[in-house]
């Protein structure tokens, strides 16, 4: 049965409601509200993947294709985190890789190793410069895809 992006909103924030502090809760609902509404504002390029496996994630896919462009997840004991394009690492160039590492870890405390997976916490991601950062590079790779 495929799941409707409100189901999925409420799964992720019972989900991070368990291991979250109450005061921090709104920032992180925030962040993901603020990553599901830029996604929704293009409509021609991503759309909400329906057919998730995994509890609480949300992810949108590029228009067209199954590529997952973006994912969010709760995390056990942390913080929830996102992921660019998790399923298809391989489709990105070195060179796109190599840019859109260096953007994260701009953002973050504990920088990514070359070969780690896409990702940043929504901690940093409270920073509307980073998040701004993220969704600029999301259109560039959408683009360049």
């Amino acid at each position: 049965m495929a799941r409707t992006l409100p189901d999925a909103r409420d799964q992720f924030v019972k989900a991070i409601a368990r291991d979250t502090h109450a005061v921090e809760q709104p920032r992180l609902v925030a962040v993901l509200d603020a990553l599901i509404a830029w996604s929704n504002k293009h409509p021609t390029l991503l759309k909400f993947r329906e057919e998730e496996d995994t509890p609480g994630t949300i992810a949108f896919e590029r228009v067209g294709s199954k590529m997952i462009v973006w994912a969010a997840s709760p995390r056990r004991q942390d913080v929830p985190r996102l992921e660019l394009v998790p399923k298809a690492l391989k489709t990105i160039s070195a060179e796109n890789r190599e840019k859109l590492v260096t953007m994260l870890n701009a953002h973050m405390r504990e920088p990514l190793l070359p070969d780690e997976k896409l990702r940043i916490g929504f901690s940093a991601l409270k920073n509307a410069a980073a998040l701004a950062a993220v969704q600029t590079a999301v259109e560039q790779l959408i683009a360049t895809g």
